[in-house]
């Protein structure tokens, strides 16, 4: 059991498997100590690294026919200060992020839009480059930029931006 536990932890701390994967480990080596490498081959040999650490939600954005009216909603709602506003938007100040609250343009439905994810040390032609390598499916775009957007598996709008972007 020894060994076994040892090959757990060394995968952990090399991570190759998650927190969870050892709690997983550790729990059949509790069951049954004379279990051997054999039983544990049901946790991975490793698990891939993540593209980005993200350290933040930097914003979430809604789109709205009527920003003044959004507004006065989440202004009772939260009491949230204003961060910048126009005609057309209005963005509350989060601590580490905002709420935007925008006009679509012709064709972009009403509702929620996308979140941003803020990332340290953020190049947008790298990041680029790193989601189209990885995760190519997502359809990675470059937009404005230096905003750089994927789709989820549900369609779902991310975002990846500097952690500082409109702070």
């Amino acid at each position: 059991m020894a060994t076994e536990l040892e090959d757990l932890v060394a995968r952990y701390d090399r991570r190759a498997i998650t927190r969870r994967q050892l709690l997983q480990g550790l729990a059949l080596l509790m069951v049954s100590p004379h279990i051997g490498r054999d039983a544990l081959s049901i946790l991975p040999a490793k698990v891939a690294d993540p593209v980005f650490r993200t350290h933040t939600i930097n914003h979430v954005t809604l789109m709205t026919p009527n920003v003044a009216r959004s507004k006065a909603f989440y202004q009772t709602l939260t009491g949230l200060p204003i961060r910048d506003e126009g005609t057309d938007y209005c963005e509350f100040r989060l601590d580490g992020g905002f709420l935007g609250i925008y006009e679509p343009d012709p064709g972009v439905e009403a509702g929620f839009n996308h979140f941003c994810f803020g990332i340290e040390n953020y190049d947008p032609q790298r990041a680029l480059a790193a989601l189209k390598a990885s995760v190519p499916q997502a359809n990675p775009t470059l937009e404005g930029g230096n905003q750089v957007y994927v789709q989820d598996p549900d369609g779902v709008r991310v975002q990846f931006a500097d952690v500082s972007y409109k702070r």
